[in-house]
């Protein structure tokens, strides 16, 4: 089986994920966003990605099988997913995120860069600047819930869907009913960014990729040129004819990508190619 459902446990809590490509030499830590589980978000990617690495995508707290946080903030969340790697023996991992999951990954990366090698954002990465008045909202019981849902309501009509993700073949009604199950972990995870301080750290100083599909209305090519500018060394790679979810809309150039993100990364240097060093004074 390329994609294997297991569970573990962090801290009592309940974790499921999926599992593949054991054996292979590198891991990839698949962080999933809004629109669904693990499952939904890479599940279709998985016989592409498990051809060469060992790859892991667990559901996050609140969605598929996962038991949701008791301490709702993002340095308990940070915590999991560390307590996660721990947990399977993992003294290092590749981290991708999609959507949501990419200011996790983000986020992750630069906190741990023992952990994460390199850090990949896919359609997402954005540190959020939210309005006081929503995080003074987010304190009131009652209002609290009902403005989040609605929230996440407005972003899952067939209208915003149609606006993110350009290839619409991916919208059967298979797909549309993981995203409305997943729709209450989706806004108790953005509650739980709303209400968090911001982290310490949360800029990746390790190589980062930003995939982006250039045909994303929601979260355009302007944001991820934002997200390039605020991580030194960033590339910024553009997937054109593809919206907001790259490895469902254009499997094989997102699997190539990731790929040739990391064999370069994998080359050792040449000792007999220094690169040019200063040039000597001008004479006279």
């Amino acid at each position: 089986m390329v994609f294997e459902a297991k569970t573990t446990s962090v801290d009592g809590l309940t974790i499921s994920y999926w599992e593949g490509g054991q054996g292979n030499g590198r891991t990839l830590l698949l962080v999933h966003g809004g629109l669904g589980d693990a499952s939904q978000h890479w599940g279709p990617i998985a016989p592409l990605l498990t051809e060469e690495f060992h790859i892991l995508a667990p559901d996050l707290p609140g969605f598929g099988g996962s038991q949701a946080l008791p301490v709702k903030r993002t340095d308990v969340l940070m915590r999991w997913l560390r307590g996660f790697l721990d947990n399977l023996g993992l003294d290092q991992a590749v981290v991708v995120g999609n959507s949501l999951g990419g200011l996790i990954a983000r986020l992750f990366a630069a906190n741990n860069p023992q952990l994460v090698p390199a850090v990949i954002l896919v359609n997402g990465g954005a540190v959020p600047d939210f309005p006081p008045l929503m995080r003074i909202l987010e304190r009131v019981p009652g209002v609290s819930h009902l403005l989040f849902t609605q929230v996440t309501r407005a972003s899952l009509t067939p209208a915003s869907l149609r606006a993110m993700l350009y290839v619409e073949d991916i919208l059967t009604d298979a797909f549309l009913r993981g995203v409305r199950a997943a729709a209450p972990g989706f806004s108790g995870l953005l509650r739980m960014i709303v209400a968090s301080p911001p982290q310490q750290q949360q800029t990746p100083l390790v190589p980062t990729l930003i995939l982006w599909g250039a045909n994303d209305q929601v979260a355009t090519l302007a944001g991820a040129e934002v997200i390039k500018d605020s991580i030194p060394g960033a590339i910024l790679t553009e997937i054109a004819d593809c919206g907001h979810m790259p490895q469902l809309e254009t499997p094989d150039v997102f699997a190539w990508q990731v790929s040739n993100f990391l064999q370069k990364l994998s080359r050792p240097q040449r000792d007999d190619l220094p690169g040019a060093g200063m040039l000597p004074p001008y004479p006279g």
